[in-house]
């Protein structure tokens, strides 16, 4: 059922900050090593989705969480006051327009050598049937381009904070950000604005080919705006990402310094690079995001992880001795678990398994292994998403990001990004994304 582990790296999107980077601090026995995580997906490979009864979960049910929380992860919730309210597992049905144009467009998508998509037009390029009758290399990209696909509307907007988390150290009198209610030294909190929009496979401009009404439409997939809003040291710090349709071409990233007063374009090697002194990347918001021909792909098999796709908190809330734990509604959720080892060798990431919701085709989970096949990172993303209805309205029918977590295993830091305010899905002016996404205007303001 597993696949073994190769030596290929691939490159993606980083930002090479040196003075944002974080310290390190050591935490000690806290690892996995990827054999003992291979081990845990056979065990409890049949562990269902009805396993575990509605209710909450204390420290005292861990060996029960054990079937659904992979080892590392398991070992973060042995805390005094650690609950786990797990809600029904619910269905959730997308917007009729996706709908519309998964069926309409049904068999055209296909995959070539490369793992480039070609002949997609809109809605979810494969259906399940095809994933289950692909070779696991080819089902595991399938699964990768679904998630790139998947139902976003025009993309959204959101402040958000950014918090550094170490241990600890002996009587800290460090004040926690709004909704951080257990430990951890929150050494450094930035606030910032994100916002995505996304300009062609767009199944609600079934009158426009599919492509939002603006120059480059035809040659990009979506752009990315990022602007750091405090400290007053990094305020005015901004970022445009553009992804194209066909990634062989590679994204453009551009930066603008304040403190440099001019703009600059990451180069390729940067891109392995930590971001802004972060556990994270530019790929790995939201658990991966989306540079389908720089992995090898490969499905691994189906697991039932614990995620939190209807969070019942305005403000999101984190709890446990570093403050990394959703403290939420969960639902157990059957996910995709897909493998993706890197292409590049330079690449520090060894390998990847990310689990994806097999009806959402979001990540609630990805583990990250070094070169030397020890348990890296762990990325958890938090959503909300409306109680399923016959016919939901787009507002009804879009998962909303609330917040994003990246655990260190190895240095025992963590970061944590929660959403400040409400998450917004705008539908876009032309005059806008001229604006806000152009390359030329990052020296302006939003």
């Amino acid at each position: 059922m597993l696949s073994s582990k190769t030596g290929r790296r691939f490159s993606y999107l980083t930002c090479a900050l040196s003075f944002f980077l974080a310290t390190l601090f050591s935490t000690g026995g806290m690892a996995s090593d990827e054999t003992a995580v291979d081990r845990w997906l056979e065990k409890t490979a049949d562990a269902p989705i009805d396993g575990l009864t509605e209710g909450v979960y204390g420290r005292k049910d861990l060996d029960k969480l054990a079937n659904y929380f992979p080892p590392g992860l398991l070992s973060l919730l042995d805390f005094d006051g650690f609950e786990l309210n797990l809600a029904k597992s619910q269905s959730y049905k997308k917007h009729k327009s996706f709908v519309e144009a998964t069926k309409k467009f049904l068999g055209q998508a296909q995959l070539t050598g490369e793992q480039q998509l070609t002949n997609y037009v809109a809605g979810q390029p494969f259906s399940a049937e095809q994933i289950q009758e692909s070779m696991v290399e080819s089902a595991g990209t399938m699964i990768a381009w679904n998630n790139v696909h998947r139902w976003h509307y025009y993309g959204y907007s959101v402040e958000n904070g950014l918090a550094f988390i170490k241990p600890n150290a002996g009587s800290s009198t460090t004040k926690l950000p709004q909704g951080f209610e257990g430990g951890g030294d929150v050494y450094r909190n930035l606030t910032m604005f994100y916002h995505r929009v996304y300009l062609s496979g767009l199944s609600t401009e079934n009158n426009n080919d599919y492509r939002l009404p603006v120059d480059g439409s035809d040659k990009y997939l979506f752009k990315e705006y990022i602007e750091m809003l405090s400290p007053y040291d990094v305020a005015g710090m901004k970022f445009v990402l553009e992804r194209p349709i066909e990634q062989k071409e590679g994204d453009q990233v551009n930066s603008y310094l304040p403190t440099e007063r001019r703009v600059r374009r990451l180069s390729a090697k940067e891109r392995a690079d930590s971001y802004i002194g972060t556990n994270w990347t530019f790929d790995d918001f939201e658990g991966w995001s989306g540079m389908v021909i720089d992995n090898d792909w490969k499905l691994v098999g189906k697991k039932v992880v614990p995620h939190v796709l209807n969070s019942e908190n305005e403000v999101p809330r984190f709890f446990g001795p570093m403050s990394t734990i959703p403290r939420d509604r969960w639902q157990l959720r059957s996910c995709y678990v897909v493998e993706a080892v890197p292409k590049w060798d330079g690449h520090p990431y060894g390998r990847r398994l990310i689990f994806v919701d097999e009806e959402n085709f979001l990540i609630p989970m990805t583990l990250v292994f070094n070169r030397e096949g020890q348990l890296w990172k762990i990325f958890i993303t938090t959503y909300q998403k409306d109680a399923d209805v016959l016919e939901p309205t787009v507002m009804e029918s879009i998962p909303r990001w609330r917040g994003s977590v990246a655990i260190n295993l190895l240095d025992g830091s963590a970061n944590v990004s929660p959403a400040i305010g409400p998450t917004n899905f705008p539908k876009v002016k032309a005059s806008t994304v001229r604006k806000i996404f152009s390359i030329s205007n990052l020296t302006g303001g939003r």
